[in-house]
This record gives C-alpha cells, sequence and structure tokens, in this order.
C-alpha cells in the first residue's frame, strides 16, 4: 500500500471507476486540441510527420540540433493533445541537451496535468508515478545550476 493509497484510504486494488472521473482526465489533455481548425490539425500533423523523418535521418538531417527538433515535436504533440507523445519528445530534448528552456518548462506542465489527472482519478500508484518524474525533474534543475552557476 504506497502513501497516497494510504492517504485517500483506500486499498491498492481498488480503483475509482465513476465515469466523472475518467472524463476529467480525457477533458484535461484534450483541452488544446479542441482549439485547433482542421487546418492548424493537418499543418500539426504534417509537421510532427516531417520532424520524425529528419530525426529518423540523423545527424545528416542539418536542419536543426536533435534537441530542438524534439522540441518542437513536444510542442506540436501537446498541442494536439497527445500528451504522453509531448512528455517524450520533450524528455528527450531535455536529456539531449540539459539546460533551462522550453522542454524544461513544458515538462514541469505536463507533469502537474498528468498529476492532477491521475489525482482526480484517485490513482495512487499514478499520483506516485509522477510525483517521482517532478522530483526528478527538479533534480535537473539543481543539476543545471551547480553546472552553469
Amino acid at each position: 500500500m504506497g502513501f497516497f493509497d494510504r492517504l485517500l484510504g483506500r486499498h491498492p486494488d481498488e480503483r475509482r471507476t465513476s465515469p466523472g472521473a475518467t472524463d476529467a482526465a480525457d477533458d484535461a489533455s484534450s483541452s488544446g486540441a479542441a482549439d485547433l481548425t482542421d487546418a492548424e490539425r493537418e499543418e500539426s500533423v504534417a509537421r510532427i510527420a516531417q520532424l520524425q523523418q529528419l530525426l529518423a535521418q540523423g545527424e545528416d538531417a542539418g536542419e536543426s540540433p536533435s534537441w530542438q527538433l524534439h522540441e518542437e515535436l513536444g510542442i506540436l504533440h501537446e498541442r494536439l493533445g497527445d500528451l504522453d507523445a509531448a512528455i517524450t519528445a520533450h524528455e528527450t530534448a531535455l536529456a539531449e541537451h540539459t539546460r533551462y528552456g522550453e522542454s524544461y518548462n513544458q515538462l514541469m506542465t505536463l507533469y502537474n496535468t498528468k498529476l492532477a489527472q491521475s489525482s482526480a482519478a484517485g490513482d495512487g500508484e499514478a499520483i506516485n508515478h509522477w510525483m517521482s518524474k517532478i522530483d526528478e525533474l527538479l533534480a535537473t534543475s539543481k543539476r543545471i545550476m551547480r553546472e552553469n552557476y
């Protein structure tokens, strides 16, 4: 039994299965995607495909460093409402080029969004996961501070 399970007074096998909890999580993840027009959505999907092709080519791509391509990929995935793909892209960008910037800021926002979704769903295991991710990001922040100042 994890900390949040004890805090919520539940056994780990119990999961809130009410439709409201699931809908709240789905609404939070698709809120940005709902604001896009069809043309903007198609543009974003086409750019994602282009970026993935450039990344597949590797160093020969020549357009931008790989971390910048991953950063842009993360922004586009977030715009389309695919938070998991956005997190993966931003994590890759931050791993390749550890610095404060768009990826760092977006990761903190995305982690907090996923934490809120997990909390709304009452999923203690997911809450622990996202709290760990936030702790790792804060540790990265400390490392950046030590290396640069």
